[in-house]
């Protein structure tokens, strides 16, 4: 068996980088517990008009149904989307690629998952 340490491969740059980043964010944005609570209520309003919307494209018959019921998310996200549209509002996974946002996410949920399946 080797003594391979998993500590060996990391760019401490990187890791210098992002706890300056991370720091900068708690000071000048919001704390870890804050950031947590606004991604909660982001998570919580896109499931309960995720839900809205396919309840509604459900029980639709007709197109004018289905476009009727995206109205009330579209009217709600409009203004995100238009600040978003013209460069006044950004979001960090803009910033960080799609790709790598991505694969954060594929590494922390197949991480927690397999602690959970253990």
């Amino acid at each position: 068996m080797s003594d391979i340490n998993p500590l060996d491969y990391i760019d401490t740059n990187l890791t210098h980088a992002k706890a300056e980043q991370r720091t900068r964010i708690h000071y000048a944005v919001a704390d870890a517990d804050s950031l947590i609570g606004t991604t909660s209520d982001t998570t919580h309003v896109l499931l309960i008009e995720f839900a809205k919307l396919t309840k509604a494209i459900a029980a639709a018959t007709t197109l004018d149904e289905v476009k009727s019921a995206a109205q009330q998310s579209a009217t709600m996200f409009a203004p995100l989307l238009d600040k978003q549209a013209t460069n006044q509002l950004t979001f960090p996974y803009q910033h960080k690629g799609v790709n790598n946002v991505l694969g954060e996410i594929e590494a922390r949920a197949q991480g927690v998952a397999d602690i959970i399946k253990a």
